[in-house]
């Protein structure tokens, strides 16, 4: 009884869908792994370098300016490494994050500050913690390691009047979530080019923390898409991060030497 009610289930929205009666979601035929793998091969380039500036918006609305530079490799395996160095002000000049993909997921970071004059490897536990004072985390800073996480489509939805896939990230096993500072996140990828648009970042109780935006897409090399501004905005310390892109290189053949732990002790001297 129970499988001649199924295949009488399926039969029906079958039929229905021919007819127009039945809306199936186009992206009923993509899991969110799919679709997160299309965009990662869509958007890949084999290295960049971004001078960016960075703007600091406390709860108060003041606000403080930071200058950066940003590289990234793609390397063997198709693993990325990024690596960021502050420019300016002097207070923070020289102070610089790398950060190595896994292919398990368990990416490397570490982050070099000139007082201390040696770089730190940062504990799997500290990247739920801030960047340097910014609204982003450590974590928030690695690529989009597709197997730190599950992907799941929840629904379509337009953003600024184009449609999105809405996916549902969540740690991929319990050592992910122990590590990760949030419960899960909601993406928001267009249908069109398939870049990420929007993100939601919950807590450890659920509760929406931090919401991130990219805005002034560009087409910059055939079906790679970037964003000129990011902001991150923490929802509930009332603190913005706002990153503009100011200069953007690709392809320009960036060398794995510069993704070390030794040229970020080197402080960009």
């Amino acid at each position: 009884m129970e499988i001649g009610l199924t295949r009488w289930v399926l039969t029906l929205l079958t039929v229905g869908a021919l007819l127009g009666e039945v809306d199936v979601p186009a992206a009923a035929a993509q899991s969110g792994l799919d679709i997160m793998k299309k965009q990662r091969d869509l958007h890949k380039t084999r290295d960049e370098e971004e001078t960016q500036g960075m703007t600091l918006v406390s709860k108060s609305g003041d606000t403080k300016q930071r200058k950066i530079v940003r590289y990234t490799l793609t390397g063997s395996g198709d693993l990325s490494k990024i690596l960021i160095r502050f420019l300016a002000p002097r207070d923070v000049e020289n102070s610089g994050l790398l950060t190595w993909e896994a292919k398990d997921g368990n990416d490397d970071q570490w982050l070099y500050l000139p007082a201390t004059k040696k770089a730190k490897r940062i504990a799997s536990s500290g990247k739920k913690n801030r960047f340097m004072g910014t609204d982003f985390a450590f974590e928030d800073l690695r690529p989009e390691n597709l197997a730190a996480h599950k992907y799941a489509v929840l629904a379509t939805e337009a953003v600024d009047g184009q449609p999105c896939w809405v996916i549902e990230a969540v740690p991929a096993n319990t050592k992910q979530a122990a590590d990760s500072g949030y419960s899960k996140r909601k993406l928001w990828v267009r249908q069109d080019n398939h870049y990420t648009v929007k993100r939601e970042y919950y807590d450890k109780r659920d509760k929406l923390e931090k919401v991130q935006t990219d805005r002034k897409l560009r087409n910059v090399k055939a079906s790679v898409w970037r964003a000129d501004e990011v902001e991150m905005h923490d929802m509930q310390a009332g603190t913005k991060t706002i990153v503009a892109v100011e200069k953007r290189e690709l392809d320009k053949g960036l060398k794995d030497s510069l993704f070390t732990e030794a040229e970020l002790a080197r402080g960009g001297s």
